[in-house]
């Protein structure tokens, strides 16, 4: 995992610099725009890139219907869940060590369909504890473990 893509990022934000993902580009904005930057941000470029892109699919993720037979209550924690995920820096560990958007914050077509679940979205209130390129394991209240696991490259359609 490259923690230098996150400090590049941070150095940008400090120095004013605004990133916007533009396909497999990166748009800066900034005036003046520092050199120092640039040439940063350069030698991180496909990390930045996996860790904007999973930014951008979670808030998509935030942004969708919740699927026709999820109730109400159930779709506000799903989603506290995500939010969770991402403030608390899991989404770009993740994305930092593969896992893709849709391993993450899939929308199933019907919540009963948890196969289809991203990850980020069934945490619920339990606490990250561990997240490796395998799996990502969370800690119940009562103390108890759970592990997400990752499917295969070879069962990937």
């Amino acid at each position: 995992m490259s923690a230098h893509a996150l400090e590049a990022l941070a150095a940008a934000e400090s120095a004013g610099v605004k990133i916007t993902l533009d396909g497999d580009g990166l748009i800066l904005e900034a005036d003046p725009l520092p050199p120092d930057i640039v040439a940063l941000l350069r030698t991180v470029k496909p990390d930045l890139l996996r860790v904007l892109t999973s930014r951008e699919a979670a808030r998509a993720a935030l942004n969708a219907a919740a699927p026709p037979d999820c109730l109400p209550q159930r779709w506000v924690a799903a989603q506290e869940s995500l939010r969770r995920f991402v403030r608390d820096g899991w989404c770009d560990q993740a994305a930092l060590l593969g896992w893709t958007a849709d391993e993450l914050y899939r929308v199933p077509p019907l919540w009963s369909r948890v196969d289809l679940t991203g990850a980020a979205l069934l945490v619920g209130e339990r606490r990250i504890v561990a997240l490796t390129e395998a799996s990502i394991v969370i800690e119940t209240l009562s103390g108890s473990r759970l592990k997400f696991r990752r499917i295969g490259r070879e069962h990937v359609a």
